[in-house]
């Protein structure tokens, strides 16, 4: 039995909604009959009284059925066939079986006005072929009102023109006349439409309602098409933020999640809307086009899952299940198409449509035993949404099957489809907390490789000014050990040779002479100092106080002037690049020369401190320092204040006991 909704993948979802709509013409099966005329009461089975039809009049008790085994019957045998009342429930729907087959309707009318009369029967819903016939009496022979048939003569069966309402929705619907005081026994030669919806629902309405009776027709009389337009509206919203979802990102699973909606949400509406409607479009809807909808909107929905999941990756147990499962889906709806218009037989057919239902909800209950499995956040709410439609859609099928109403009164409490309903709404609130938990996941993993790119390509700027920076210090290198070995051998030569010349020349030593050994001796101290600065292997705090404090020593040896050096017992091993050592050094150098040139002091001490920074004070017991006096841009400490700027350092000088002179170089 084909439903009326389609069932959602991954749980109990086959056929609540079909089996509420099949329940629908029951409400009108159940109205009472019209009270028939007392004229006519002697008749062997009721009679309905066409001058006094109204809107929807029930014939249900007035109608005689024959179900035939073959497709086509002959119109002689129409009033001879063996009929049987419509008493049991199940009579008035139409089985798979009998689709192929042909269905005759025997039912009498009279009119017991003093008028002709007409109306327009309606033997049911999804009928694609109504013909009616009228038995008509031989010449001369009257029609006993306590027989069934003309007993000395065969009858005459009068084919009756098909004649339509004026309304686009006509088809199901045959125009009948009877004259004055008429009585007339009718022949409705049924055939139906190629689904499990068929209804015997046979209803006669005067032609001036017409109009109205289709009307009430298409009305479920209930409210559900209120929540049903509701869903369809809110599927529609998913599918505009499901297509904004998509332009920003590409995903494909959003592509998946839009096509899945489309069907879902139009399979809905058109239930809806399309309610007992006797158009050609419907008749392909019923019998075709919903159970595409179906199986199309949930191969879609499994690939959503699929990609959404990335089962692919994390779950590739459950991906084999469900890319298999996709695959019977599909075979079985191929399969459904080509026997829907190759066979006559719709048994095939339908058959194949229930095992779709059946395939889904295998796949159903294995998605959610899998599921379950899994320790995953992401999983939980997809499970946890299906688990909820599955018991909401029991309850939709309990209430279908057993007419239990769970209030009183016409509450939308009491209708199976409202629960589906919000079966499929609390799913989709669980897919929207999914859909929020995966993008605040994607974020934070975004922002962690963002994070993770840019320290990689921190690293690797990194690594290439060490790589710099050690072709810089191998360049030092070289020049340092060029100009150790070919400048400092050649200025030593000139020192020994200018020694030599004045021991040889004894009393007439040239002052030119002098002059040329102490250039040479400056210059190879120079020399000696860009060499230490130059090393790399001397770019260390330890290093530079000792090459501070050596050459202070070697410097004031030859002066009136003691220096006391006291620097830490223990120096952390800290390294320091050469630019800082050479500027640094260079300022402590020209400091001690201005004690040399300006202090008149006796003693000078260095302190060396190092911590957070470095620390060297410089302090002489001399004449001091007017700061006063001092010029603007004078040469000395212009150029120790700018070598200890170029280094991010501090360099001050004051008066306290003499002169203090004091470099900071922050490490």
């Amino acid at each position: 039995m084909r439903p009326s909704l389609p069932a959602q993948p991954f749980l109990f979802r086959i056929s609540p909604i079909y089996l509420l709509l099949l329940a629908l013409p029951l409400h009108t099966l159940a109205q009472p009959a019209q009270p028939a005329d007392s004229a006519v009461l002697a008749l062997r089975f009721p009679i309905a009284d066409v001058g006094q039809t109204n809107l929807l009049t029930d014939l249900s008790d007035s109608i005689w059925v024959y179900k035939a085994d073959t497709r086509h019957i002959s119109i002689d045998q129409l009033a001879s066939l063996p009929y049987h009342r419509t008493v049991r429930r199940s009579d008035r729907f139409v089985a798979p079986s009998a689709i192929n087959k042909t269905t005759v309707l025997r039912f009498t009318i009279a009119n017991s006005s003093d008028q002709p009369a007409a109306a327009y029967f309606c033997p049911g819903f999804l009928l694609d072929s109504i013909r009616l016939y009228r038995l008509a009496s031989p010449p001369g022979l009257a029609v006993s009102v306590t027989q069934r048939a003309p007993t000395t003569a065969s009858p005459t069966i009068i084919p009756i023109p098909s004649v339509l309402p004026d309304d686009p929705d006509s088809l199901g619907y045959r125009w009948l006349t009877l004259g004055p005081h008429d009585t007339a026994t009718f022949f409705a030669v049924l055939g139906f439409i190629k689904a499990s919806t068929n209804t015997i629902n046979p209803t006669l309405t005067g032609s001036a309602l017409i109009h109205q009776a289709i009307a009430i027709n298409h009305e479920n009389g209930t409210i559900i098409d209120t929540f049903t337009n509701l869903f369809a509206g809110i599927m529609l919203m998913m599918i505009f933020y499901a297509a904004s979802e998509y332009l920003q990102s590409a995903k494909p699973e959003f592509l998946y999640y839009i096509g899945y909606s489309i069907c879902i949400s139009l399979l809905l509406f058109l239930k809806s809307t399309l309610h007992h409607v006797t158009t050609a479009f419907n008749f392909f809807f019923e019998s075709f086009l919903d159970n595409i909808l179906f199986s199309i909107g949930y191969i879609f929905y499994i690939f959503f899952h699929r990609k959404f999941l990335d089962t692919n990756r994390y779950f590739k147990g459950l991906d084999k299940f469900l890319q298999w499962g996709t695959i019977g889906i599909t075979a079985f709806t191929v399969a459904y198409v080509a026997f829907y218009y190759l066979s006559d037989d719709f048994r095939i057919a339908n058959t194949l449509e229930d095992s779709i239902k059946i395939l889904l909800l295998l796949i159903s209950v294995g998605f959610i035993a899998k599921g379950l499995t899994y320790h995953n956040r992401l999983m939980n709410y997809i499970v946890l949404g299906n688990i909820s439609l599955c018991l909401l859609s029991i309850v939709s099928q309990v209430m279908i099957s057993t007419n239990f109403k769970p209030v009183s009164g016409s509450s939308v409490l009491n209708l199976a489809l409202f629960y589906y309903e919000v079966g499929i709404t609390i799913e989709l609130l669980f897919f929207l907390f999914a859909l929020t938990y995966k993008n605040k996941r994607e974020i934070i993993l975004s922002t962690q490789k963002e994070e993770k790119a840019k320290l990689e390509t921190e690293r690797k700027e990194m690594e290439k000014q060490v790589a710099v920076l050690a072709a810089k210090q191998d360049e030092r290198n070289r020049i340092s050990v060029d100009m150790h070995d070919e400048l400092g051998s050649g200025v030593t030569a000139i020192r020994l040779m200018s020694e030599i010349v004045k021991s040889k020349m004894k009393n007439t030593t040239l002052p030119e002479i002098e002059k040329i050994s102490n250039s040479a001796n400056d210059l190879l101290t120079k020399m000696n100092t860009i060499i230490w600065t130059m090393t790399s292997s001397n770019d260390t705090i330890e290093n530079l106080i000792a090459y501070i404090r050596s050459y202070a020593v070697e410097f004031f040896e030859n002066t009136s002037i003691d220096c006391i050096f006291s620097m830490p017992a223990s120096i952390p091993a800290r390294e320091i690049s050469g630019e800082k050592r050479r500027n640094l050094f260079l300022s402590v150098k020209e400091a001690l020369n201005n004690v040399v040139k300006h202090s008149q002091s006796s003693v000078v001490r260095i302190n060396v401190i190092v911590q957070d920074r470095m620390i060297i004070e410089i302090q002489d017991d001399g004449v001091g320092i007017d700061l006063e006096k001092l010029r603007k841009f004078g040469n000395g400490l212009n150029n120790m204040k700018k070598r200890m700027a170029s280094i991010n350092g501090e360099f001050q000088v004051e008066n306290r006991q003499g002169t203090r002179t004091t470099f900071y170089l922050t490490l």
